[in-house]
């Protein structure tokens, strides 16, 4: 095992993380150079996301984690098999270790990286190493740490901690790219992508009559119920202002339109505090690979445009409009 590694090896590994223009570009990098080094066999990244929870007839809540693999694979599901394999760690350690050897050499490596502005990460380091490398390790994980949290301060929302516009992009991209090489064949009953944008309901009246405190209260309580209320392979965004966008994965249009029809109800029949009830509007279209990432999301747009002007608290599909409602009757549409 070679584990001198020159100055200028080490440098060079660092000139490479810092040239990266996003996390994902980031974290596909570093794990690269992870697995260059001759005593790992492999490297993996993990996002562990914490909810909390209340039983109903229960006064205190429980703490769950959400463990999702880097790069999340939308296509499938294997939140069960990550979450078996983070049970019984110290999460509040930077470093958990197998048991050494007779030899002294350790079998995997957890690394925790926290800090950011988004979700606690993980590496899973396999290989065979001594006490001595894991300084290497924690010198390049410190590296890793420090540019994890420049790029959420500009890919995540400052408030919510959400992906924000600019991750929804990429992420979309990347989506449509997808359905560009797997053409749904019948996106009624297969299970494809539906993107949706959500805007709550007159929420200028919250900042105007509770004030823009309590305004961001309930964006950041909104938010919150949307990460219980979605699965592990969906995506979640804050889009600007009171709207957000949620790309759900792996349903079909009836599950779609149930899944957000919950959402929208939890959130009629939830209490905010100081402010009380609100409800959101809801546009959804289907992702395809067809038209440009721009057309489905103002697709979605449309959709939420005729949620509003049918009276709001509800769910439009795109699929299902007659007709694109440009006109109303007064001429405009109180949007706030």
């Amino acid at each position: 095992m070679n584990f001198n590694h020159t100055v200028r090896q080490i440098f060079s590994w660092t000139i490479q993380l810092s040239a990266q223009q996003d996390y994902q570009a980031l974290t596909h990098n570093f794990l690269d150079i992870l697995t260059k080094i001759p005593w790992i066999d492999s490297a993996t990244a993990y996002e562990i996301y914490h909810h909390e929870r209340k039983n109903p007839g229960e006064t205190g809540t429980v703490r769950e984690l959400l463990i999702r693999r880097f790069p999340l694979d939308f296509t499938r599901n294997d939140e069960q098999y990550h979450n078996n394999l983070f049970d019984g760690l110290d999460h509040s350690a930077d470093l958990n270790l197998s048991v050494p050897d007779e030899s002294g050499l350790y079998a995997w490596a957890i690394f925790s990286i926290k800090g950011g502005g988004g979700p606690q990460r993980a590496i899973h380091l396999k290989g065979a190493f001594r006490q001595e490398m894991l300084e290497l390790l924690g010198n390049l994980r410190e590296i890793y740490r420090n540019l994890v949290i420049l790029h959420d301060t500009k890919e995540r929302d400052v408030l919510t901690k959400l992906p924000n516009r600019q991750s929804l992009d990429a992420r979309l991209l990347q989506v449509c790219g997808h359905y560009s090489d797997y053409q749904t064949i019948d996106k009624q009953a297969e299970k494809s992508s539906w993107i949706a944008i959500l805007d709550i309901d007159h929420f200028k009246r919250v900042n105007d009559n509770f004030g823009h405190l309590y305004g961001d209260e309930v964006l950041l309580t909104f938010s919150q119920l949307m990460g219980k209320c979605f699965r592990y392979n969906d995506f979640l965004f804050r889009f600007g202002g009171e709207e957000f966008v949620v790309i759900l994965n792996l349903a079909s249009q009836a599950t779609a339109l149930a899944a957000f029809n919950r959402f929208r109800e939890e959130i009629a029949n939830y209490h905010f505090p100081t402010v009380g009830q609100v409800t959101v509007s809801i546009g959804l279209t289907h992702v395809n690979g067809i038209s440009m990432p721009s057309t489905q999301l103002d697709n979605a747009d449309k959709a939420l445009y005729h949620a509003k002007d049918s009276g709001r608290n509800r769910v439009v599909l795109y699929e299902d409009m007659d007709v694109l409602v440009e006109d109303n009757d007064s001429g405009e549409i109180e949007l706030f």
